[in-house]
Parts: structure tokens; C-alpha cells; sequence
């Protein structure tokens, strides 16, 4: 890309990069060893999906933030 072209990607990059930061203070003050309780961080929860591979066909199920 020249200086005059953009990444496709950008706006992907406007969401994640607040995201992304919202998270990494929480890690932060995350004792080592605790595990991270993703019902605290809806904005990373939302959307997010589980693929459960089944003998004949892979089925998608949405990921419980709970």
C-alpha cells in the first residue's frame, strides 16, 4: 500500500484497538494464575461463536459469556 491507499481492515481496527485496551487494563491487574471472566467484558463476548465439530456436519453454537 502507498501512503495514499488504506487497508480494507481499518475500521476492523477502530473497534478492536478500544477493545483491545479495555482488556489489556484488566490483564494487568490480573494476579497470575486467575482466569479471566469474560461475562465482565460484554464488548468481547458479543458476536463471539463456538464451533462444535459434529460426525457429520460442523454445527455453530453461540459462546455463553456467563
Amino acid at each position: 500500500l502507498n501512503n495514499h491507499q488504506e487497508s480494507s481492515f481499518y475500521p476492523l481496527g477502530n473497534f478492536l484497538n478500544p477493545a483491545l485496551a479495555l482488556l489489556g487494563q484488566d490483564l494487568r491487574k490480573l494476579p497470575s494464575g486467575q482466569k479471566l471472566n469474560f461475562a465482565n467484558h460484554p464488548y468481547l463476548c458479543k458476536g463471539l461463536y463456538l464451533t462444535l465439530e459434529g460426525k457429520n456436519n460442523e454445527q455453530k453454537e453461540p459462546y455463553s459469556c456467563v
